[in-house]
């Protein structure tokens, strides 16, 4: 297990620092089969869905990979029911499983707290947002992402100057 008291040595740094800008993102109607194609050609572990510049949601591979491995006894709920059939048709649109309420950063958040909420939530791809101001729901305008691989090399850096 990682020391995260070990990033206490780069705590000057925030997501802005080494956030990515350059991100791929879809749209909520983009349709499931593509966004099937964007986790079997990258790495990603979520993409996000945005509009006009919004984030809408985030669809998190491991959402794709629970629905269609889900046996029929852990099925509890209808949402689920819907959510599995919803999947079989990947010519349907990204929102029908995407999370609506993704958990989210700021530019101004300080690294080691976003390694801590990693390794606390078991969430690895953070979208970086401005805080929304449309509504409660609103997800906030989209400025990039945040994911495990950005801050491993942060880690490396600190273990190796520690030893």
């Amino acid at each position: 297990m990682v020391d995260i008291e070990l990033l206490k040595e780069l705590g000057h740094l925030v997501v802005a620092d080494i956030m990515v800008t350059e991100v791929i993102t879809v749209e909520p109607g983009e349709r499931l089969e593509n966004v099937l194609k964007i986790f079997r050609d990258k790495t990603f572990k979520g993409v996000p869905v945005t509009s006009k510049g919004r984030l809408m949601g985030v669809a998190y591979a491991v959402d794709l990979l629970k629905a269609y491995f889900m046996s029929k006894s852990d099925i509890i709920d209808i949402d689920e029911t819907f959510t599995l059939v919803s999947l079989m048709n990947t010519k349907g649109a990204v929102d029908r499983f995407m999370c609506l309420r993704p958990v989210t950063v700021y530019p101004s958040d300080n690294i080691v707290k976003i390694a801590k909420k990693m390794a606390k939530t078991d969430t690895y791809t953070f979208p970086v947002v401005k805080k929304g101001t449309i509504s409660r729901h609103d997800n906030g305008i989209f400025l990039g992402i945040i994911t495990l691989s950005d801050i491993i090399p942060l880690i490396y850096e600190a273990v190796v100057r520690r030893q």
